[in-house]
Parts: structure tokens; C-alpha cells; sequence
């Protein structure tokens, strides 16, 4: 683990501290050698840029650990789970999104405003520290809001306890693999408990039982059964390590229009269907 995984927010007031330092040369450069005006753009956003390191880089950090997905095994996991399920969210349409848009949005202008008034009064130290807000306020408020929808989604604690895998090196052999019809997640990172914690919490909505049982395929497995997976794009993803979990239809009640909504969030967090022989 790097320096900057284990202390961040260390790293980032040395990032800070050091721009300012170099901004503090640069000017003592340019007033000796009379630089000219414009020298002035550059001292200034470098200044900007090194108050946000040291006083916006803790609101953003604490901020975006909120945001992280309990027991994710690794932050390319958590990455991969919080994408999809911002995905699915997106794809279910809720109207918050357009309202927290307009907030932030708001919160911008606002911010803008009283930068530009603190300017034009002489309080240039209390403008750039307003400025570095007009940058971290928003971008709190989307992190507490990726946290408050992550808690709504995620309505079943620990609910990797209720999801079954099944993973079987002979399965891709089996000439049965041919009649499943399932859509396959891509899990090229692997996955762990926050994957099933948030497979089940998406798929709950439709399941007709508790518990869940889904199969893991690698892409060899699915080469060895005739198929070669294939991105949005396109293009194959047959890395032998590539990991799909697949999800049975049987277990999942897609009558009444749901199965229209399911196909559309399938495509939203990059799932496809696992296709039956003749297809």
C-alpha cells in the first residue's frame, strides 16, 4: 500500500504546503526579475490551487470515505459497486437526481456571488478561501448523496448471507450451460461481499424467494461452452482470469412490465444475456 493509500490526508497537505511553496518562489523570481503581468495568473491559481489541497482536500476525503461500500475487499470492488449502483439508481429514473443537480448548481452560483463580492471589498484571503469553497461544497454534496442513496438501495444488511454461488471448475463442460438463460455480470476485478450485497439489494425487487442463487463463470468456462463474451463495445473479453456472475430468469419474476425495466438496468451496470443454443 502506497503512502498516500495509508495517510491521505497527509499526502495531500504535503502536495499542498508544497505548491505553496513553490508559488512562493516563483513570485520572489518574478519580482526580482520583473516577470510582468503575466506572472499574475500564474501566482494566483497556483495559489488557489494549493489552498484547496490544504483546506479542501479534508472535506473532499472525509467526504468521499462516506461514500464507500462496507467490506468491499479491495477499492477496485468498491469503485466497481458504487458505479453500478449509481447505475442502477440512474436507470430507475428517481427525481432527487435533477433536485441535487440544481442544488449543486446552485451552491456554485452562490458561493461565485460572495467570492466575487469579498474581491471587489479588499478581502482578496477570504475570496481565494470562498473560492476553494465554490469548489468542495459541491462536491460534498454529491458524496453525501452518493452515501444516502447508497444507505436506501442497500435496504438488506449483510445480505450476502442470503446469495448462493455456485462454482463449479467442470461447469462450462456441462451441455446444460447451452439451455441456461441468465445475463452475466462482468466482474473483471473479482468479487466479494459488497459485489453480493449488491446484487441482492438490485435483484430483490424481483426475486420470487429470499435467497438468490447466481453462478460464477470464468471466461474460459464460457469459451469451453461456445461463447465468447463480449463488451458494449463489441470487442471480446476473453482474459482467462475474467470473472461473469450469471443469474438465472427462473428465480426471478419479470411479468407485468418488469422485465423491460430489468433489461434496462442490466445495461446500465453492463450486463448481458448468456445466449441458448440456436441463438
Amino acid at each position: 500500500m502506497s503512502f498516500a493509500e495509508k495517510h491521505p490526508y497527509l499526502f495531500w497537505q504535503f502536495i499542498g504546503w508544497g505548491i505553496l511553496l513553490i508559488d512562493f518562489v516563483f513570485v520572489v523570481i518574478a519580482v526580482f526579475n520583473d516577470f510582468g503581468e503575466w506572472s499574475y495568473p500564474i501566482i494566483v491559481f497556483t495559489f488557489i490551487g494549493a489552498l484547496f489541497a490544504i483546506i479542501g482536500s479534508p472535506f473532499c476525503l472525509y467526504a468521499t470515505r462516506a461514500t464507500r461500500m462496507p467490506q468491499a475487499r479491495s477499492p477496485e470492488e468498491d469503485r466497481a459497486v458504487r458505479n453500478k449502483l449509481t447505475a442502477v439508481v440512474m436507470a430507475r429514473r428517481t427525481p432527487r437526481t435533477a433536485l441535487l443537480g440544481a442544488l449543486a448548481v446552485a451552491a456554485v452560483v452562490v458561493l461565485a456571488g460572495v467570492t466575487y463580492v469579498l474581491g471587489m471589498r479588499g478581502h482578496v484571503l477570504l475570496g481565494f478561501v470562498m473560492m476553494v469553497a465554490m469548489v468542495v461544497v459541491p462536491f460534498v454534496i454529491l458524496a453525501k448523496y452518493q452515501d444516502v442513496q447508497r444507505r436506501r438501495f442497500m435496504k438488506v444488511a449483510h445480505a450476502a448471507q442470503f446469495v448462493d454461488v455456485q462454482s463449479d471448475p467442470w461447469l462450462g463442460y456441462r451441455s446444460d450451460v447451452r439451455q441456461l438463460h441468465a445475463p452475466l455480470v462482468p466482474v473483471p476485478t473479482g468479487y466479494g461481499t459488497a459485489t453480493l450485497d449488491f446484487l441482492y439489494n438490485w435483484l430483490r425487487v424481483y426475486m420470487m424467494t429470499d435467497r438468490l442463487s447466481l453462478i460464477q463463470y470464468s471466461a474460459n468456462d464460457l469459451r469451453n461452452a461456445g461463447f465468447v463474451a463480449v463488451d458494449g463495445e463489441g470487442a471480446p473479453l476473453d482474459a482467462p482470469d475474467d470473472l461473469f456472475l450469471a443469474i438465472p430468469e427462473h428465480q426471478l419474476d419479470l411479468s407485468d412490465g418488469k422485465r423491460e425495466q430489468f433489461e434496462k438496468e442490466c445495461r446500465a451496470v453492463g450486463a448481458f444475456w448468456l445466449p441458448r443454443a440456436g441463438e
